[in-house]
């Protein structure tokens, strides 16, 4: 059923004419009674992209929490994407990490994620942050990481052959023990087993830089379960 935010919330400007586009920087702010609508939405779109045996979002684990950022788009009828991202400080550092990011099928291709990335770095606490910003994710996607690293000036792990960085890594370490208590991360692969284990990654064609991630991953987790917990510094 489609659903619509039509007149409740103030949108942003949008590339696109037949877009509308939602951005809040504290998703708390939400209304209750628009959350489940939009949770089933977004859970949806993750069924449609990923093999899932269990909504990704729930009422336990919301993206409604003020600790949340959330952008949504949608077209004329439905939800077509949506970004989930916190903003932290990590390492006496700003930083940002992407909780999750999704678009429908016949969406993507179109720059959404892109323009998600551009948004996000425009966070009001990220754009006044004079040093160099904290910028982390977790994939098991080599499209996505390979996205993600483009606008980084190093990345730890260095899947494509760049210097470790100690920083990076003990950045790394410290960001994920603060949003995945209890959760291990082995090191220096940056490895989190069994982050997927309620969906499953569907493989696709991939080209180019993301052909060469998908190799690395494929040597260093072979198990669709498994993901890598990266972190970089970005470009802003």
């Amino acid at each position: 059923m489609a659903f619509k935010l039509d007149g409740r919330y103030p949108t942003i400007a949008s590339p696109w004419g037949d877009y509308a586009v939602y951005s809040f920087p504290d998703a708390s702010k939400i209304g209750c009674s628009d959350r489940q609508p939009i949770m089933d939405a977004m859970n949806s779109i993750i069924a449609i992209n990923w093999k899932a045996i269990e909504p990704h979002w729930t009422a336990s684990s919301s993206p409604f929490d003020s600790k949340y950022s959330l952008i949504l788009v949608y077209d004329r009828v439905e939800l077509i994407a949506f970004s989930v991202y916190r903003v932290m400080t990590i390492a006496h550092r700003m930083a940002i990490y992407r909780s999750g990011t999704e678009v429908l099928p016949a969406y993507q291709g179109r720059g959404l994620y892109g323009f998600f990335t551009s948004q996000i770095l425009k966070h009001p606490c990220a754009a006044s942050h004079s040093e160099r910003l904290l910028y982390g994710w977790r994939t098991r996607n080599p499209i996505v990481w390979a996205a993600n690293a483009k606008i980084c000036e190093m990345v730890a792990p260095s899947l494509l052959a760049d210097e470790a960085d100690a920083d990076l890594q003990a950045a790394c370490i410290e960001m994920c023990a603060t949003l995945y208590p209890g959760k291990p991360l082995e090191v220096p692969g940056m490895i989190m087993r069994g982050a997927y284990g309620h969906i499953e990654h569907i493989r696709q064609d991939y080209r180019g830089t993301a052909s060469l991630v998908e190799a690395a991953m494929s040597r260093i987790i072979p198990n669709s379960a498994d993901a890598l917990f990266s972190v970089g510094y970005a470009r802003v």
